[in-house]
């Protein structure tokens, strides 16, 4: 790898970012015989972040820069858990009853690269091993999967294969503006600052990587200088900002606490994590007009007596009075309405009612020992009691968006981020919340217990609708330049040569953590712009 910051030789394709899809999009297309120059913020040491525009929220429900993105090679994946989750064939199917729903591709498109996108991300490819459930009713579906990174930083994982690389040069420089031709329809380069000096990256071919709010800062910047550009100032760019609605509002009560161990973090045959979830089915997500979401369980902390378990309350108390608790507690679970409502009464009296105290104790002890080793590994509660965390979809709603506001500090203009929660989002959160619970009665493997009133419900889930990770939408692909912003080869509508890559390009986000999908729609815009630079 060449170290370019002064290089001015014309490569195949330049990628600005050197994150998961950025790096995943510059090794696919060093493996097919194309030369690459890519380009990174902070890679290979510090930069002079002068250049970089400012982020203006509006609201609450966005998280700020510095827990969403990381200067550096592998970018937010230093920030990443390592979940990955693949699309259903319903996310990218035109609904009904989701507005502006509808991708250009098929999922066969993308799902062909789900095994070489979750090789790049360390993780197992091949189908877990499991013991299904044994129930009639299959309206939800017990064994929605999801995977989880050996390695989720990529930065240290692929860094050596960077240097060694023959045909990827890096450039450390932050991307400040893009120039096109007299036509308009060609990208000439790229303009970059630096230490105080602007200069030029020249290419065959453009890929934007940089993730969904800075790939829509540098084009609603060039439709400033071109207002007749990428759809005009009224057209998709920067719109349809979608991320996820996740948190609590029920307790799942389980009436055979052990089929818990089926929705417990578990290892595959080669020692990788993985995780099955519960989701309701597509069928049923049409007929009662969802949106898509997962349930998965998490442990209610030992301090927290809403467990009912006597076993976890002894151990809580245990380690509360010989001031252990805080060292040896690892963060074991988040509590069902949180730490200044923990009843030390409550305690108590769960030790008193529990008849199974002293069998279930050694489990537990055991459990909680097993957890020091392996932090991944699920608390398990003897009473079968858990808090259900929800990961749902947003609708796509056009004033969901970003926009330029001029005078912002630095070489870039700085981003008005207004991201948005309606009551589609919130009312399906709720409603997927009843079918569950209907479904979890009628098998009889157990039901919901709510953490609020029924009037409290929809202001539970929206103050905890905070997102700003996932960044989906704001360059949407689309058959036409009227209802998105690239076509389905990633190509940006009017300009022959520029490219995006990452979840901006979703025009509906499901349920899935959007990595594994963005780097295989990455894997999938390589081998088109393979096959149309042979071409050339």
């Amino acid at each position: 790898m060449a170290s370019a910051d002064t290089e001015t030789e014309t490569t195949d394709v330049c990628i600005v970012g050197a994150g998961p899809v950025g790096l995943a999009l510059a090794f696919k297309l060093e493996e097919l015989g194309l030369s690459v120059t890519l380009v990174e913020m902070g890679a290979g040491g510090a930069t002079d972040d002068a250049g970089a525009g400012g982020i203006e929220f509006t609201n609450g429900h966005h998280a700020a820069s510095i827990a969403m993105s990381r200067p550096g090679i592998g970018g937010a994946s230093a920030l990443w858990g390592g979940r990955c989750v693949t699309f259903d064939d319903i996310d990218l199917q035109k609904r009904d009853h989701v507005p502006f729903s509808g991708w250009p591709i098929s999922h066969e498109e993308l799902r062909r690269h789900y095994p070489e996108a979750l090789t790049f991300l360390n993780c197992n490819a091949a189908e877990p091993a499991f013991e299904a459930i044994d129930v009639s009713d299959h309206g939800v579906d017990t064994n929605a999967l999801e995977r989880w990174s050996r390695s989720p930083d990529l930065g240290p994982v692929y860094g050596e294969q960077l240097k060694a690389s023959k045909r990827i040069r890096l450039v450390n420089t932050i991307v400040t503006g893009i120039t096109l031709d007299g036509s308009g329809g060609r990208v000439e380069g790229l303009t970059t600052y630096r230490a105080g000096q602007e200069s030029q990256i020249t290419a065959r071919t453009f890929v934007l990587a940089g993730g969904g709010l800075e790939n829509a800062r540098l084009l609603l910047a060039l439709r400033e200088r071109r207002p007749e550009a990428l759809g005009g100032m009224s057209g998709p760019l920067g719109r349809f900002y979608q991320g996820h609605l996740t948190g609590y509002i029920a307790v799942l009560q389980f009436d055979r606490p052990r089929i818990a161990s089926h929705f417990a973090f578990n290892v595959d045959d080669e020692n990788y994590v993985f995780r099955r979830r519960l989701q309701i089915v597509p069928e049923i997500q049409a007929e009662e007009g969802l949106l898509n979401c997962v349930f998965w369980i998490d442990a209610i902390s030992v301090a927290d007596p809403a467990h009912a378990s006597g076993a976890l309350s002894l151990i809580y108390l245990f380690l509360k009075m010989f001031g252990l608790y805080r060292r040896l507690s690892n963060g074991l679970a988040p509590t069902a309405k949180g730490p200044e409502n923990i009843d030390r009464r409550q305690h108590w009296r769960n030790i008193r009612a529990d008849r199974r105290l002293v069998f279930d104790l050694f489990g537990s002890l055991l459990n909680m020992l097993e957890r020091r080793i392996e932090p991944w590994r699920t608390l398990i509660n003897p009473k079968g009691r858990y808090l259900l965390r929800y990961h749902a979809e947003q609708v796509p709603n056009p004033e969901s968006r970003v926009h330029l506001q001029q005078g912002g500090a630095g070489r870039q203009a700085a981003l008005v981020v207004d991201y948005q929660v309606v009551e589609q989002d919130v009312s399906s959160v709720l409603k997927s919340h009843e079918i569950l619970d209907t479904w979890l009665r009628r098998t009889g493997l157990g039901r919901l217990e709510y953490l609020h009133d029924a009037a409290q419900r929809q202001q539970a889930v929206l103050s905890q609708a905070f997102d700003g990770y996932h960044q989906i939408g704001l360059s949407r692909m689309s058959d036409t330049p009227d209802d998105g912003v690239t076509d389905a080869n990633c190509r940006v509508h009017g300009i022959g040569n520029l490219y995006l890559a990452g979840s901006g390009l979703f025009p509906t986000g499901g349920h899935a953590n959007p990595t594994l999908p963005a780097v295989a729609l990455a894997l999938r815009l390589a081998e088109h712009l393979f096959e149309k630079l042979k071409r050339q």
